[in-house]
């Protein structure tokens, strides 16, 4: 379920959601209004991560591997490396270098699981 804050991430816990996808705004929206749908700011992510005990996962621009290190780095759930997204490369959107989780761009329509859940994670 797509969450945009701590409330409305305890609130699908709660409702039974077994995962979370951490969004700031909705991308279409953003690039409708003719910005630059990036990941999520990266604090926001890790206060919903610490507020629910379901896996959360946060979206990165498909090639950009520092949006996808970043996420990593908070040990994030699952990464959705998302078309969604602005593309990090026009002529190369898909990322040559591997990361240590796997994500949904890589290699087909799979994402990306971070190592090691915390307490309590599903």
């Amino acid at each position: 379920m797509d969450v945009t804050n701590v409330e409305q991430a305890k609130i699908a816990e709660e409702a039974g959601a077994v995962a979370v996808m951490a969004l700031e705004r909705v991308p279409a929206d953003i690039r409708r209004d003719g910005g630059v749908a990036r990941m999520s700011d990266p604090a926001m992510i890790a206060e919903i991560k610490k507020a629910v005990s379901i896996p959360v996962m946060a979206k990165a621009r498909i090639g950009h591997f520092v949006e996808a290190q970043i996420i990593e780095a908070l040990k994030i759930d699952y990464i959705d490396e998302s078309e969604v997204l602005t593309p990090a490369d026009e002529e190369w959107p898909h990322r040559q270098d591997p990361l240590s989780i796997r994500s949904s761009a890589a290699p087909a329509t799979s994402v990306r699981r971070c190592g090691g859940s915390p307490k309590g994670r599903r």
